[in-house]
């Protein structure tokens, strides 16, 4: 059970660390051992019971469950608590600017929602088969939260540039964008691996979109250039 859950989180570190775009490196990916001490966020209390594991203790944001409706970010404590479910917008599948901006929202939206919640259903139908590297990283999320653990942060924000719209025909778009991701901890078996994701932004984004069947699905995000590599 020890090495199923330690190949878990190595798997799980890999993808969150990739956070779903297709050409980042992963070389230089920390890998807990049980000799290192664990990172911990700002914030976030370094003392955690080695004996308080997810099959053994039900966490908690803020420390107790909260009511019914009441919104508390993940921390140390556990996740995220009542975290409100993205509602897909009026006039988002339908092939113009703005119906792609309402999905590209819309998806980015489930994924953060994903991160706080490990739940990957309605998001997984919003990608391409072809896009294995998000497809794996939603499952991998999923398995997380499976397995007693969370993620603090990781949360992403897209600003892309409506000028570098193309259209590539048979209802496939590109666009460039860049991705503001938040710092990140991932919580797994009573240890906290902190991520630092301040460089993301200065990454180019090609978001690849298409319409197809009145859908969009993403089909892919590739990272072009580095300007802090």
């Amino acid at each position: 059970m020890r090495t199923a859950q330690r190949t878990l989180t190595l798997t799980a570190l890999a993808l969150l660390v990739l956070t779903g775009c297709g050409e980042q490196k992963t070389g230089s990916i920390p890998e807990p051992s049980d000799s290192s001490s664990a990172s911990s966020a700002s914030g976030a209390s370094s003392s955690v019971s080695a004996s308080a594991t997810a099959q053994e203790t039900e966490h908690y944001s803020g420390g107790s469950k909260a009511p019914d409706g009441e919104y508390r970010p993940a921390d140390e404590f556990g996740p995220a608590q009542n975290v409100p479910k993205p509602v897909k917008p009026e006039g988002m599948n339908v092939e113009t600017t703005e119906g792609m901006e309402l999905f590209i929202n819309y998806w980015n939206d489930l994924r953060n929602y994903a991160m706080q919640t490990g739940d990957v259903t309605e998001i997984t139908k919003l990608v391409d088969e072809s896009y294995t590297q998000e497809l794996e990283f939603y499952e991998s999320l999923n398995e997380i939260y499976n397995s007693g653990g969370w993620v603090i942060g990781g949360t992403r924000q897209i600003h892309y540039n409506k000028d570098l719209l193309t259209s590539d025909g048979n209802g496939a778009y590109s666009i460039g964008c860049n991705f503001d991701v938040e710092n990140l901890v991932l919580w797994s078996d009573g240890k906290a691996q902190v991520f630092d994701n301040s460089d993301y932004i200065y990454n180019g984004i090609e978001l690849k979109v298409k319409f197809k069947n009145n859908h969009w699905t993403v089909v892919t995000a590739d990272i072009l250039e580095s300007q802090n590599g």
